[in-house]
């Protein structure tokens, strides 16, 4: 798993699930087998923008394609990190759409059968990974540790924490500090996003720069009376992170700085829908691709917004790095000219 450089050291890297994915969209299509997963997702879309290799850091078992690893190195991923583990290891994820914006994760049986189709036989014992990933005191052979960081990788400049196991993320946000990187992202898994974890979720966001969430998840966090979101975000920045970004649906991000306590929308490019469910990780390997030149968030929100259009489009996690050359460019400055032309600049 080396590069042709076994010395460089990427500029950004990115944990979390290397996934086998499994889809029923709501045009009644069905997707199987595809290569995807957070990490890889947010890996692709920093790709889009910069000539350097992305490191990913992930664990996979020993039944993870072994052709999948080469296609991820030939479209100019950096696998280093990636651990094979003894033993077969849960790798899969399902995903049900019934509407392009609401996604169930759950009972594969079920769903294949509503749509007379008869389900993988990997999906026949299938549990959501989100469900092992809030579990706070039970650290699975599957999920990342930080001796997992190459030495290599520790000169990095950003990171990316995807969605994963809550102890893989405390134990990497601390390491990757310990290391002396620059800014750290971090997001945590949807099954963290329950009022009685806001503790927990404090605890994660210790020592980390930025954090993504999806808006409607975050809110689940705080009670009825407390949904006024500009109180949320700047509750959630004095717990450690100065930039918040926020996905609202399908539609785009918003950006909450809180340094000048402002909050900007910046939309998703319109693109015909997919594939949803790399879209908040696409976004974030594109923003932080920008982040390290510009430390601008309002203007790294961009590069994210086009990142999470060119996945959204297609599926598989690394569709958006097959696009024609210069997509990525042309829809950037028409993005631009849009915001300015509904702002009145």
């Amino acid at each position: 798993m080396q590069n042709s450089d076994p010395e460089s050291t990427p500029e950004m890297i990115c944990a979390g699930p290397l996934r086998v994915e499994y889809f029923l969209t709501p045009d009644g299509k069905q997707y199987s087998h595809l290569l995807g997963g957070p990490c890889l997702y947010a890996g692709a879309g920093a790709k889009i923008w910069t000539t350097d290799a992305p490191g990913l850091i992930a664990r996979i078992g020993e039944n993870f394609p072994e052709e999948f690893l080469a296609v991820i190195r030939a479209k100019g991923l950096d696998t280093r990190g990636v651990r094979v583990i003894p033993h077969r290891q849960p790798t899969e994820g399902f995903y049900y759409y019934d509407q392009w914006d609401q996604c169930i994760d759950w009972d594969p049986i079920k769903y294949y059968a509503r749509r007379n189709i008869p389900c993988p036989p990997e999906l026949l014992e299938y549990s959501p990974p989100s469900i092992g990933e809030a579990q706070t005191s039970f650290f699975p052979e599957i999920a990342i540790r930080s001796e997992d960081v190459p030495k290599v990788y520790r000169q990095a400049r950003t990171a990316y924490i995807a969605p994963c196991h809550y102890l893989s993320q405390i134990t990497l946000s601390v390491a990757l500090r310990q290391f002396g990187l620059g800014t750290i992202c971090l997001s945590p898994s949807k099954g963290m996003y329950a009022p009685t974890n806001l503790p927990q979720v404090g605890q994660l966001l210790h020592g980390i720069d930025i954090f993504f969430a999806q808006e409607e998840n975050l809110r689940k966090l705080f009670p009825p009376n407390r949904q006024d979101l500009l109180e949320i975000v700047d509750f959630i920045a004095r717990l450690g992170p100065k930039i918040i970004l926020l996905q609202k649906e399908l539609q785009g991000v918003t950006v909450y700085d809180s340094d000048s306590k402002r909050m900007n929308f910046s939309p998703f490019y319109p693109t015909e829908i997919k594939n949803p469910i790399g879209v908040g990780d696409s976004f974030c390997g594109g923003f932080l691709a920008a982040w390290r030149r510009t430390f601008d968030p309002v203007e790294s929100a961009l590069f994210g917004c086009i990142s999470a259009s060119l996945a959204i489009e297609g599926v598989g996690g690394l569709y958006a790095l097959d696009r024609i050359p210069g997509l990525a460019e042309a829809r950037l400055f028409s993005l631009r000219q849009s915001i300015a032309g509904s702002s009145g600049g």
